[in-house]
């Protein structure tokens, strides 16, 4: 019979994990085993959205704009993680025309609050040409209004950032059709 670290050990995810609380418990330990899963998947997401993501010639345009579209949506207020996630995802041309971070930062706070926190993203088709990629972004607000953005991206030739994809412009697209109150 497994002890109970083997048994522990044996268990690879929180799904996994809950499976097996679910299976093994009952009355008031089942409660608090329920609560204790709960934090633990609360402290992964925690930890997996404080990772520092950096760009690397790896990423192809559409995981790229995934990136930077999660990270605004978790954006951390106290101290903009996401906005500065953005930031590194900038071409550098981008970089000289917003930047330097805290410029960028008020910069999306102040005109593009609705990027941020924002509870869904709906992609379109990525449309890529040699070293530029284009994508519409259609973002849901809490409120139930959808902004779309277009993110246009360019595989960079020299530098630091050689064949990396990168940002050059985010361009607003205006309500989607998917705005309004569901039922």
């Amino acid at each position: 019979m497994a002890n109970s670290t083997q048994l522990w050990l044996a268990i690879p995810t929180i799904t996994g994990l809950a499976r097996f609380l679910l299976k093994t418990a009952t009355g008031n330990t089942l409660a608090l085993l329920i609560v204790l899963a709960s934090t633990m998947a609360y402290s992964q997401t925690s930890l997996a959205s404080s990772r520092i993501i950096e760009p690397n010639e790896n990423f192809t345009p559409q995981q790229v704009v995934q990136i930077v579209v999660d990270s605004l949506k978790h954006n951390d207020a106290d101290n903009d993680a996401g906005i500065a996630t953005v930031f590194r995802f900038a071409s550098p041309a981008n970089k000289i025309s917003t930047g330097p971070l805290n410029r960028f930062r008020a910069m999306i706070k102040k005109g593009f609050p609705d990027m941020l926190n924002h509870s869904n993203a709906r992609y379109e088709a990525m449309k890529v040409s040699g070293n530029t990629a284009i994508q519409a972004v259609w973002l849901m607000t809490h409120s139930g209004k959808e902004i779309g953005y277009a993110f246009q991206l360019s595989k960079q030739s020299g530098g630091q950032n050689a064949n990396m994809w990168l940002t050059d412009r985010v361009i607003p697209l205006g309500i989607g059709k998917e705005s309004g109150l569901r039922i």
